[in-house]
C-alpha cells in the first residue's frame, strides 16, 4: 500500500510539475495566437516583415546548426581520442558559452569584430563587413550554441569498444571504411541531437543577436526580435503568432530527429553485420583453401 501511494504521489508531483511549466506556457500561446480566429492568425503570420525574419532565422539557424555539428564532432573526437596539450583546459573551455550570458556575448563579438576594432578595420581593408549582416547573426548563433554537439557526442565515442575498431582494421578495413562502418553509426545519435539543440536554441536566440546584427527589418532583423518589438507595441496576438510558427519548426525539427534516431541505428547495424560477415566469410575461405594446398 504504501508503495502504490507513493507512485501516486511521484506521478502527480512529476505530471503537476510538467504541467505548470510546459503544459500551461505552450497552451497559453496558443490561445492567444488564436484568440481572433484562424484568419487573424493567418494575418499576422504573413505579414511581410514577419515573413522575412522568420526567413532569415530558419536560414542562420540551419546555417549554424551545419557549421557547429561538423565542428564540434571533430572537437569531440579530437578531445576523447587524441592526447593534446592542456586537454583538460581545452575541455572546460568547451562550457564558456553557457557561463556567459547573450547580450555579453553579443557585445564581446562587437569589440571584437566591430568597425573600430582592429580586427574588424582589418576585415574592412578586404571590403569584408562581419558585423550588422547576416554573416553576424551566424556568428552569434554558432558562439552561443558552440558546446551542444560536443557534449552529445563524447559520451558516446567514449563507450566504443575500441576492440571492434581493432578487428575491423585486422580484417583489412581502411580508416575511412572504420569512420563509416563503425564511429559514424554509433555517433549518429549523438549528432542529430546536437543538431536539432543547436537549431532550436538558434531559432529563439536574442540576446546576442539583437547586439550584433543591426535589426534592419527585412534584412537582419530575426524572428526573436520581430515578436519582441511587436510585445513593445502591445501586439500580443501577433507576437504570439509568430510565437507558434516558431514553436512549431522546432517541434518537426524534433520529431525529424526521433524519425531518424528510429530509422538509422538499424539500417546502419544490419550493414555492419553484413560487412563483417562478408570479411569473415572471404578470410574462411582463405584459410580453408590454405590449408587444402
Amino acid at each position: 500500500m504504501n508503495r502504490s501511494i507513493h507512485t501516486k504521489i511521484s506521478f502527480v508531483s512529476v505530471a503537476g510539475y510538467m504541467f505548470l511549466l510546459i503544459v500551461l506556457p505552450v497552451g497559453s500561446i496558443f490561445e492567444q495566437a488564436f484568440s481572433g480566429g484562424v484568419h487573424q492568425f493567418i494575418h499576422a503570420v504573413i505579414q511581410p516583415i514577419g515573413v522575412a525574419a522568420l526567413r532569415v532565422t530558419v536560414e542562420t539557424a540551419l546555417i549554424a546548426a551545419i557549421i557547429n555539428t561538423i565542428a564540434g564532432t571533430f572537437i569531440a573526437y579530437a578531445l576523447v581520442r587524441t592526447q593534446l596539450p592542456g586537454k583538460s583546459i581545452l575541455n572546460a573551455l568547451v562550457d564558456l558559452p553557457f557561463a556567459i550570458p547573450t547580450t555579453v556575448s553579443g557585445i564581446m563579438l562587437v569589440l571584437l569584430y566591430g568597425p573600430s576594432a582592429p580586427l574588424g578595420i582589418w576585415l574592412a581593408h578586404y571590403h569584408i563587413q562581419l558585423v550588422y549582416s547576416t554573416a553576424a547573426i551566424i556568428l552569434a548563433m554558432v558562439f552561443v550554441t558552440f558546446p551542444y554537439t560536443i557534449r552529445a557526442v563524447q559520451p558516446l565515442l567514449e563507450d566504443i569498444d575500441v576492440r571492434m575498431e581493432e578487428a575491423a582494421s585486422t580484417l583489412g578495413a581502411s580508416g575511412w571504411r572504420i569512420m563509416k562502418a563503425i564511429i559514424l553509426p554509433t555517433l549518429m545519435p549523438g549528432i542529430l541531437s546536437g543538431f536539432t539543440l543547436i537549431f532550436s536554441r538558434s531559432m529563439a536566440e536574442l540576446g546576442a543577436v539583437v547586439v550584433i546584427s543591426g535589426n534592419l527589418p527585412m534584412h537582419t532583423q530575426v524572428a526573436a526580435v520581430y515578436l519582441y518589438g511587436l510585445l513593445e507595441n502591445y501586439d500580443q496576438q501577433g507576437a504570439a503568432a509568430i510565437s507558434v510558427v516558431l514553436l512549431a519548426i522546432s517541434f518537426l525539427a524534433l520529431v525529424y530527429q526521433l524519425y531518424m534516431l528510429k530509422q538509422k541505428p538499424q539500417a546502419k547495424l544490419k550493414h555492419i553485420a553484413s560487412w563483417f560477415t562478408k570479411k569473415r566469410e572471404g578470410s574462411d575461405r582463405y584459410e580453408a583453401s590454405d590449408r587444402a594446398v
